[in-house]
Parts: C-alpha cells; sequence; structure tokens
C-alpha cells in the first residue's frame, strides 16, 4: 500500500487497505513500483497539461530509485509525462545505472536526450539578478558584471554570492529609495575564493 511508503498520501487517497497489485507483483519492491507508477499515471491523465517530474542530483540515486524511473518512462505516454533530470559533471562514471537507463529506453523507443549546460554569459547573469531584485537590466548591470568575473557565471556559485552579499549587508533594500542597492566598491575589492567548493565551506563555518 503506498500510504505505508508515504503516510501523507493518507490526505488524498485515503487510510483504506484495499489497493493491491498485480498478481504477478510478488516481491515488495516490484509492487511499490506497479503503485507508484499507477499514481503518476493517474495524475497524468487527471490534468488537462502534462505531468512534468523534476529530480535533481541524479548521480546520487541507486539501483531501484532508477528501476522507477525506467518503468515510468516505459509506462506513461510521452504526450501526457515529461521526465527531467539533472546530475553534476564529472560524478557519474560510464556504468552508472542513470546511463544503463538511458541505452534501455533509447532502444525501446523513448526520445531522450542529455543536454549539457555550460556557465551562463554575461548577459543571462544581468538577467537572473534583475529579475532577483527587481529591477531593470540597465540599472543591474554594473553589479552583474561584477558577479560575473568572480562567479565565471556558475549558476550555484552566483546565488550563493547574491545571498552572502545580502546577509552581509553589501546588498540591501533601502527603504527611502523602494528598490535594492548595493555598495560596488566594497563588493568588487572583497576576496572571494575561485571556486564554489570553496566558498559554499567558508560559508558554513560561518553559520
Amino acid at each position: 500500500h503506498l500510504v505505508t511508503v508515504i503516510p501523507n498520501l493518507s490526505m488524498i487517497v485515503g487510510d483504506s487497505g484495499g489497493l493491491h497489485g498485480k498478481e504477478d507483483c510478488v516481491d515488495a519492491q516490484e509492487r511499490l513500483q506497479y503503485l507508484l507508477c499507477r499514481f503518476v499515471e493517474i495524475i497524468s491523465i487527471s490534468t488537462k497539461k502534462p505531468l512534468i517530474l523534476f529530480l535533481d542530483d541524479l548521480q546520487w540515486a541507486d539501483r531501484a530509485s532508477i528501476a522507477v524511473i525506467k518503468r515510468l518512462l516505459l509506462t506513461l505516454s510521452a504526450s501526457r509525462f515529461l521526465f527531467v533530470g539533472s546530475y553534476r559533471e564529472g560524478e557519474m562514471n560510464e556504468h552508472h545505472h542513470v546511463w544503463n537507463m538511458m541505452s534501455t529506453i533509447s532502444d525501446l523507443g523513448v526520445n531522450a536526450r542529455v543536454i549539457q549546460m555550460s556557465h551562463l554569459n554575461r548577459d543571462v547573469v544581468n538577467d537572473m539578478i534583475s529579475d532577483m531584485l527587481r529591477l531593470s537590466p540597465r540599472l543591474t548591470r554594473p553589479l552583474a558584471d561584477i558577479a560575473y568575473h568572480k562567479t565565471k557565471g556558475n549558476p550555484l556559485f552566483l546565488k550563493r554570492l547574491m545571498i552572502s552579499l545580502s546577509k552581509d549587508g553589501l546588498l540591501r533594500f533601502s527603504l527611502s529609495r523602494r528598490r535594492w542597492v548595493w555598495d560596488e566598491e566594497k563588493i568588487q575589492s572583497r576576496k572571494i575564493p575561485d571556486d564554489v567548493a570553496t566558498f559554499l565551506t567558508s560559508a558554513i563555518f560561518k553559520l
């Protein structure tokens, strides 16, 4: 029963014990895979728009989790279900379960593709900061140039940098001007580690 594995589902499907898998689903893992696929399928066909499932950090996924994803992709209609997964480049070798899944579903006719994400360029960094601060790109350009120079367009690095600037008071909301303001000279002169791992580690030690 899915409610046994995911207790919060009882608020949606109730707490009755009448849901069972097919007769050939003899072991618990197979039965759970079947029930999860049926549950997701019901959601996908009950909405007007296609269902999108996004999972981050697939490099940490185990064999059982990948098996569920593969079953979803092979069972559900491509017009009603879209799966998007992300992983960190360099942290999955050629024998990882994800690559085995990709090979299998491609052979069986599932349209699967790998999209490599590169670092952001200056204009995209400026667009992101403009959205964050709800200011026009023209106003955020000087800050974006500094942020790009310090992060080299790494999205995670950029996000953590903006949070750090806010916590340290170098980026703050001005009630009198009713907008975000920042100290360009102090941000420019601020020393920041060259890689995101060192930057995040130093941020943790400040907690």
